[in-house]
């Protein structure tokens, strides 16, 4: 997998628990260890991948001992954002819906989905929703009577400033810590992503057998009622796939 930049996985690592990490990791790697032979056929993960896995878990174990660490963790702002990015998000798609149920076979809707945005970077989210907001509020009057009126679009730009501002105040948050636990955030980032780079090559993998490829999931990471991961963290705009 290639290199991860440096604020980009102490932004992910920032938003998780490396207990909940480390057991989702050890899940992730009992299933490639199971498909290696095929993965190894197909030339999609190696041995090397694996071990590389096995020493981003222990960066967070070693880490996991340092008592102050692990103390702290527990006082991360992790899950505020969270939910407020899957509530905007929840918004978006609601506001597509009924600008597709107007516009449909209309060339306005090619203006609407211009520039649409899918990952997960805050700057990236709000901008494709200024824009889209731009043209709702231009196009009220047609949108109003499919639910998308005055008080959504009003109550959805609100979110949206909200979550500009949290993103902000986050990045602040993050440049505060000290070095250790700016450092235990980025060895967090970098296990989620390679947890994240094998469960992508076993849907690769399983790309025509739907059960086997659900198996990679973040299920163990991001189940309910352990910690306050709810939702996947957010990758900032230097992220890349």
């Amino acid at each position: 997998m290639p290199e991860i930049e440096r604020t980009v996985a102490t932004t992910v690592g920032y938003h998780l628990r490396g207990g909940l990490l480390i057991e989702q990791a050890n899940a992730t790697k009992t299933l490639a260890t199971a498909d290696m032979a095929s993965f190894k056929q197909e030339g999609l993960l190696g041995d090397a991948d694996v071990a590389n896995l096995d020493a981003k878990i222990a960066e967070v174990l070693q880490g996991l001992q340092d008592r102050t660490l692990a103390t702290s963790e527990a006082h991360l702002q992790t899950a505020e954002q969270s939910v407020a990015i899957h509530d905007v998000k929840s918004d978006r798609r609601r506001l597509v819906h009924c600008v597709e149920r107007v516009f449909t076979a209309r060339p306005e809707l090619a203006q609407f989905r211009q520039g649409t945005y899918h990952g997960t970077s805050v700057a990236a989210l709000c901008t494709d929703l200024n824009r889209k907001l731009a043209f709702a509020k231009e196009h009220q009057t047609e949108l109003a009577p499919v639910g998308a009126g005055n008080e959504f679009l009003a109550k959805l730009e609100t979110k949206v400033r909200a979550l500009e501002s949290s993103s902000g105040a986050q990045e602040a948050a993050i440049a505060s810590l000290p070095d250790n636990r700016r450092s235990f955030c980025e060895s967090k980032g970098r296990l989620y992503f390679a947890i994240k780079d094998i469960n992508s090559a076993g849907q690769a993998l399983h790309s025509g057998d739907l059960e086997a490829a659900a198996k990679y999931n973040l299920k163990v990471l991001y189940r309910r009622g352990r910690g306050k991961a709810a939702a996947e963290p957010v990758v900032p705009p230097a992220a890349t796939k």
